[in-house]
């Protein structure tokens, strides 16, 4: 009952909630949503490979969304079930790209919360014949998985460039008086599943809106 209850509060707020006034231009649009100080941009028209994400979001002022804890990753998900997200996930900005084995945040922030889905993150494998051998290194939030984070390869699979990792993403800007961490990138757990800091509410098992 509570997991009911807090999921639906979570929904209101998303549908609802903070004034996304505060959202400058270019970020303020129907797809944006206003979070403890943050705003997010929904890219979920605009499919991306995880580097073409990254430049878009950093050329409005901000980078790929880190995720800190289970309330983020639970308004996240509320986000996307309220505007429709119809596919696999988005794209988040965590990655192994630097270091093999080591997932760190775009922004440098010192989280170490995670929500690997069991048997992730991988460290490269095969999908298709034609693919190359591609390493892993980008993470989904996977919201077919009930938002659990998987790693993706960042960009083409197959040597001809025909096969392509191309997701909506997540924006997330800070507003005028919050601060963007300028510390070392973050290290985050590789052991899957995660159970990392996760001591609030889980999220539900699928995305679906509580009956009221």
């Amino acid at each position: 009952m509570l997991q009911s209850y807090m999921y639906l509060f979570w929904l209101a707020v998303v549908a609802y909630g903070d004034d996304v006034q505060h959202c400058t231009s270019p970020q303020q649009n129907s797809t944006s949503r206003l979070y403890m100080g943050h705003c997010y941009e929904f890219e979920l028209h605009h499919k991306r490979d995880w580097n073409a994400a990254q430049t878009d979001c950093h050329s409005k002022g901000g980078t790929l969304v880190a995720i800190n804890n289970m309330d983020e990753q639970t308004f996240l998900m509320a986000a996307l079930k309220s505007l429709g997200l119809h596919g696999t996930g988005a794209w988040i900005g965590l990655s192994d790209k630097n270091q093999e084995g080591t997932f760190t945040w775009v922004t440098g922030e010192t989280s170490t919360f995670t929500y690997w889905a069991p048997g992730q993150p991988h460290s490269s494998h095969r999908r298709f014949l034609l693919d190359s051998v591609s390493d892993e290194d980008c993470v989904l939030l996977k919201y077919s998985d009930s938002g659990h984070w998987h790693d993706y390869p960042c960009e083409k699979l197959d040597p001809f460039g025909l096969v392509r990792e191309s997701f909506p993403y997540i924006c997330e800007y800070s507003m005028p008086g919050t601060s963007t961490s300028t510390a070392a990138p973050s290290v985050v757990s590789t052991v899957a599943p995660s159970t990392v800091l996760v001591t609030t509410t889980p999220l539900p098992e699928t995305p679906s809106m509580p009956t009221l």
